[in-house]
């Protein structure tokens, strides 16, 4: 009898040894397979962030310029390079809310958005103007929601190890 519960306790243990190092050896491996992974997740990021920000900031500079030019002279092309500036921003909100930030980034890409998705229902207020003169009354407001904008942007792009965004507006 001895020697068989001798056996069973054997077995026992190397069954309970299997059961702790098997799964010990797996979560090893999954770990260092993990570390090389998140050690380049920022810069991935990073990466995401300038492909959505670089065609948005392409096709927003002569939006904002052509419009620079338009609210002193015509009504309807100003109206029209503001509604494309919308555009442009709702497509760029929209790109930028499919990236998965840290989570010390990720609440700044959600006040981005909310402060552009304010910025561009001002811009649509702006569109309703019956005259340059109106429409041009609107401009101060609209560089106040710009600030708010730039604001989110720096701080993303610090964190996310990106240069400032001179002369861009993303």
């Amino acid at each position: 009898m001895t020697e068989r519960s001798s056996a069973r306790s054997s077995r026992r243990n190397v069954t309970g040894f299997l059961l702790l190092a098997v799964p010990s050896a797996v979560a090893a491996a999954l770990l260092v397979l993990a570390v090389p992974y998140y050690a380049g997740a920022s810069a991935r990021i990073a990466s995401l962030y300038a492909n959505v920000a670089a065609p948005a900031d392409q096709t927003l500079r002569p939006e904002i310029t052509a419009y620079t030019i338009h609210e002193h002279h015509s009504l309807a092309a100003a109206r029209r390079d503001l509604s494309a500036e919308v555009k442009a921003e709702a497509s760029f909100d929209s790109q930028l809310s499919q990236i998965t930030f840290p989570p010390g980034t990720d609440p700044h890409a959600e006040q981005l958005v909310k402060a552009d998705e304010k910025r561009i229902k001002l811009i649509r207020l702006q569109m309703q103007a019956r005259t340059l003169r109106e429409l041009r009354l609107f401009d101060a407001t609209d560089q106040a929601a710009d600030v708010a904008v730039e604001a989110q942007v720096s701080t993303i792009r610090r964190d996310l190890g990106l240069p400032a965004a001179s002369g861009l507006l993303y």
